[in-house]
């Protein structure tokens, strides 16, 4: 006989009235979220301006991609495999269920044909397996073998009673569908079910079994569904929300603070600056901490919590969603409780970011406290402080240096940028200006620019972009300079410019355009590759293997990964670290942790070794803080001179015309 809904059933149709309030059970859980998130300071990107892959406020593509499909669930294959087998077992259930109802409401025919046969039964019971071996992974992963990701700094609690619950939702479907089809006979397609029938044989006691089984089926499916809001399976929800109203633009999105709300004579309270309880932060942020899956993905690939640092920052995502959920928005003992030290030792790499599923933005959270820390409290470590205060009196971040503004190019012909005759400025920057080893970089760039006939020009005086102060917190010291670069730019029409360091390169098209500073900037990996491709430059192809380092404020921040490659590819043979591209592991120097004094083992030293086991003759990088790093770091193993920035590489193997 064909399938009956309802079959042996008596006043089945009861099950639809306890669904009702089983859903309201459910939004009501829903709205404790929303009422929580939105005690944060503004509203959820209220931008309603059209865009491509934008409608109002939400991304398209990242919630389609990685808000639904959870493409970066997939980078760790098992735990994917099962999450996808889980997810995706359980949307089609849901949706099988949908179906039923829809017949039993309006008599649409799903129990018919192929439909029956290769949905209804057969996609059914493939999806009921699926989620079953998704439980049984998660449950062996969590409570028998945890990764340390999972348990530190803390684990999460509530994952095993709701996906136990589900596990017996889905075996008491199969008993019930067992059952029917023992009584029935043979459902084409339900594998499961015809299995079950046949191992226990037709017997009167399966329509006694069958009736209970379904009321006990229905009666927890409904009761799992009320309690997703109130477990950590809430995130089946919040991860797809969160995913579309997640700028997709690469890296941290620091922004810019308006101080001239501080200049308000009216207003009856100044502004916060950075944050100092989560009542500073906005909604968006809060969303992200309600969001969180306490995976510890953001954990294990942070080079300051793998490396022995203070800082953990799946540790401060929890902290913040426990004092959210306990509501403790007001609390501004919450900063004291992450601790500046561990505040402090943040790279700003974006790591986390890159790895968190759930696409939170934990490096604004620290930094904000950053910036509380700093303006607020003058709270800053000893190093960078000096870094800072030299950044104030001298105009760069280099205290106790011995070297002149002009000492690099004292032996060079260096052209200085008119206007209306020179084409690009030559952005030299803190590090290359003032750190003997990386004066070497722009000598270099000088070399390479005069030997492709390139119309370029530095300034006279020696600048800042102000983002050391940036990183570090100091959102008032760089507002300064950064006004004072763009007031002087506008006045020289400077309208190209060439860096050397992406943390310049970032600054110059994250940040200036907001302060009216708007410029065609270029990487100096991009323009020597742009000089090559247009055959301005030729060079000595050698045998000798490079091994490439992805800067995080070029790579991460700026998806700026295969022209720097393609440069090396041009003098020798590319061989990689098993970290790069936008798995690549940081220096140790970003975030103002130049300055500092590290605890553990040093960052600088681990990424080193990586690229020294490659084997390769040379180390590439491009950006003059990861040259000076790397090389600190590389002494360690070895008195050879193996780091190099790739205009110094260039330059070497550049063919006389």
């Amino acid at each position: 006989m064909g399938r009956i809904p309802y079959w042996n059933i008596n006043l089945g149709i009861l099950i639809d009235a306890f669904a009702v309030p089983m859903i309201v059970i459910f939004v009501y859980g829903m709205y404790g979220h929303w009422k929580r998130i939105r005690q944060g300071k503004v509203r959820i990107n209220p931008d309603l301006s059209k865009s491509a892959g934008k409608i109002g406020p939400v991304y398209i593509y990242a919630l389609l991609t990685k808000g639904i499909l959870g493409t970066r669930i997939y980078k760790k294959i098992y735990t994917g495999v099962a999450h996808g087998g889980l997810f995706w077992g359980m949307v089609i259930l849901l949706l099988g269920t949908i179906l039923v109802f829809l017949n039993v409401l309006f008599g649409l025919p799903v129990f018919r044909g192929g439909f029956n046969r290769w949905f209804m039964s057969f996609a059914l019971d493939l999806a009921g397996i699926a989620v079953i071996c998704g439980i049984l992974f998660f449950l062996f992963r969590r409570l028998v073998f945890p990764p340390e990701r999972l348990t530190e700094p803390k684990a999460r609690t509530g994952f095993s009673p709701i996906v136990l619950l589900l596990g017996v939702v889905i075996l008491t479907g199969f008993v019930v569908e067992g059952g029917r089809i023992a009584c029935n006979g043979i459902d084409n397609g339900s594998f499961i079910g015809n299995y079950l029938s046949m191992m226990f044989g037709k017997t009167d006691a399966w329509l006694t079994v069958h009736r209970y089984m379904w009321w006990i089926h229905g009666l927890l499916a409904l009761g799992f569904l009320a309690y997703i809001p109130y477990s950590p399976l809430v995130h089946l929800v919040l991860v797809p929300v969160n995913a579309a109203l997640a700028d997709p633009m690469p890296g941290t999105k620091m922004g810019l603070i308006d101080f001239s709300s501080f200049e308000d004579e009216e207003s009856e309270e100044m502004p916060v600056l950075g944050a100092a309880t989560l009542a500073d932060f906005s909604q968006k942020r809060l969303l992200d901490y309600s969001t969180c899956l306490w995976c510890g993905r953001c954990h294990e690939v942070c080079p300051a919590a793998q490396t022995g640092k203070p800082l953990s920052p799946k540790g401060v995502i929890i902290t913040l969603a426990e004092s959210l959920q306990d509501g403790h928005v007001e609390d501004d003992s919450l900063i004291d409780s992450l601790t500046s030290e561990a505040l402090f030792c943040c790279t700003t790499c974006a790591a986390c970011m890159e790895a968190c599923p759930a696409l939170i933005n934990q490096p604004k959270t620290i930094m904000k406290f950053r910036q509380n820390l700093v303006m607020e409290r003058s709270e800053i470590p000893e190093m960078m402080g000096k870094a800072n205060s030299s950044l104030e009196l001298r105009g760069h971040p280099f205290f106790g240096t011995g070297a002149g503004p002009r000492d690099w190019c004292k032996d060079l012909n260096v052209p200085v940028f008119e206007e209306g005759k020179t084409e690009y400025l030559l952005w030299i920057g803190c590090s290359v200006t003032y750190e003997e080893r990386a004066q070497q970089i722009a000598g270099s760039m000088v070399k390479i620019l005069s030997h492709a006939g390139t119309s370029f020009g530095i300034l006279e005086d020696f600048r800042c972009t102000g983002d050391p102060a940036k990183q570090m917190g100091n959102e008032f010291l760089f507002a300064e300079l950064a006004q004072q670069n763009i007031e002087d730019f506008s006045d020289m029409g400077i309208k190209k410019i060439i860096t050397m360091c992406p943390h310049c390169y970032n600054s110059f098209t994250r940040h200036y355009p907001k302060l009216g500073g708007n410029y065609q900037v270029i990487p100096h990996s991009l323009f020597l590759k742009s000089l090559l491709k247009a055959g301005r430059l030729r060079l000595n192809r050698e045998s000798k293997t490079i091994c490439y380092h992805d800067p995080c404020y070029l790579g991460r921040r700026n998806a700026i990964y295969d022209e720097p490659r393609d440069v090396v590819n041009s003098m020798g043979k590319l061989v990689e670290m098993a970290r790069n591209r936008n798995e690549s592991f940081c220096c140790g120097g970003g975030g103002g942790n130049y300055w500092a004094e590290e605890v553990g083992t040093r960052i600088n030293q681990v990424r080193a070794k990586e690229a020294l086991d490659t084997g390769a003759d040379f180390i590439a990088t491009s950006c003059p803080f990861c040259l000076l790093m790397l090389t600190d770091g590389a002494k360690k193993f070895t008195e050879d001179q193996k780091i190099f920035d790739i205009a110094e590489l260039v330059a070497l193997q550049l063919e006389e015309r």
